[in-house]
């Protein structure tokens, strides 16, 4: 039981954490992966609702659900008031119920979440002055992780790790795109991942030059770069996310000096990766190294992002965000360089931001270990 109390303590203290930062007086979440971040229960709702309610003054709960998943409510939430609707019947009825009917009160929402829809139900009790966002709370408390955190992510890596170690110490030349993708999607599973958090995403050739393209039927030939970004969902809900860029036999000199600019921006990325430093400093510096090489105008996104329980989470490690890595934060380190015509390179690594920067990835990168002998 000790175990279950402590588990309890945990999403007990996230509602009172996002209640002592807001200045509305209740809360309606709707998104199923914060509903799970502050009551510790997954439910995929399709399109009935669901909706997580707290009264910002009292802390209490409530939790408005499809009565189908009153199975999981139980085994799972850790909630004072058990809100069940059927189908056929009006949810918004018991929620104004639940919320006095918006007596002078405002409410919290979740405006990159709440569908138009939902939004103009809310305006039968609410005018749109009592309705505020509260995305930015909440982020800002999902982008800090504790040391418990940082554990149930590096499992998540590991699994990664491991199945791409698997793919490469085998044959992988005259393999497609597909294929990879399929025996990865196998090994994670094999390893204890309930699956995928995206892809994984495996482009050789020509493919590589697309930041997000599609594995497809095309084969792994000598002289690709074939590269690989994958991450896990594990038991507890954590992803990871990783890109290591192969090279299918000896590299040609445009090759490697793609290959090691780009690994020259990653290590200078990881090594500005520090407590207090200047986020856009991190994306300032990886691309300062691309610049020199000669490839800038092919780097053509951010260099990194927060990621916990989703695969996009803060910060957003971009050229205009100024505001400064916190103890906690989860982040990538991903410079690329893509050239249409030729081929791409990406190499990400995960990172958690403590006194001391922790380095969660170790897969190989120089390019001696990311060479496939044909």
């Amino acid at each position: 039981m000790k175990g279950m109390v402590t588990i309890t303590e945990k999403y007990v203290k996230r509602v009172e954490e996002l209640a002592e930062s807001l200045d509305v007086d209740a809360v309606v979440i709707t998104d199923p992966v914060n509903v799970f971040y502050f009551t510790g229960c997954f439910i995929e709702p399709h399109e009935r609702l669901l909706a997580l309610l707290i009264d910002v003054k009292t802390k209490d709960t409530a939790l408005m659900y499809p009565a189908l998943d009153q199975e999981i409510v139980n085994n799972q939430a850790t909630v004072t008031n058990h809100l069940p609707h059927n189908d056929g019947e009006d949810p918004f009825d018991r929620l104004f119920e639940h919320l006095d009917r918006g007596q002078a009160g405002t409410i919290g929402i979740e405006g990159a979440h709440m569908i138009y829809d939902r939004y103009q139900r809310l305006l039968d009790n609410y005018t749109a002055d009592q309705i505020h966002s509260v995305d930015k709370e909440i982020n800002a408390l999902r982008g800090r992780k504790d040391e418990k955190d940082r554990e149930k992510l590096q499992e998540a890596v590991d699994i990664t790790e491991k199945a791409l170690a698997d793919l490469v110490n085998g044959p992988v030349s005259g393999k497609s795109e597909k294929e990879i993708a399929d025996f990865l999607l196998q090994k994670v599973k094999e390893y204890g991942a309930t699956g995928v958090s995206f892809g994984p995403l495996v482009l050789a050739g020509e493919n590589a030059a697309l930041p997000h393209g599609r594995s497809g039927d095309t084969v792994v030939e000598p002289g690709d770069f074939l590269l690989i970004d994958f991450g896990v969902v594990t038991k507890d809900r954590y992803v990871s996310d990783m890109t290591r860029t192969f090279i299918i036999g000896e590299p040609t000199e445009e090759q490697a000096a793609i290959y090691n600019a780009v690994l020259k921006a990653n290590k200078a990325g990881i090594s500005q990766s520090r407590l207090g430093e200047q986020m856009n400093t991190l994306d300032k510096v990886a691309r300062d190294e691309i610049q020199k090489d000669g490839y800038g105008e092919y780097f053509t996104h951010r260099i990194g992002h927060g990621l916990g329980i989703g695969l996009h989470e803060q910060p957003s490690l971009d050229s205009q965000n100024t505001d400064k890595l916190q103890k906690g934060h989860v982040i990538t380190i991903e410079p690329g360089v893509y050239k249409a015509g030729f081929g791409g390179v990406r190499i990400e690594d995960m990172l958690y931001i403590d006194d001391e920067t922790q380095v969660l990835t170790s897969f190989p990168k120089d390019i001696e270990s990311i060479t496939i002998e044909v």
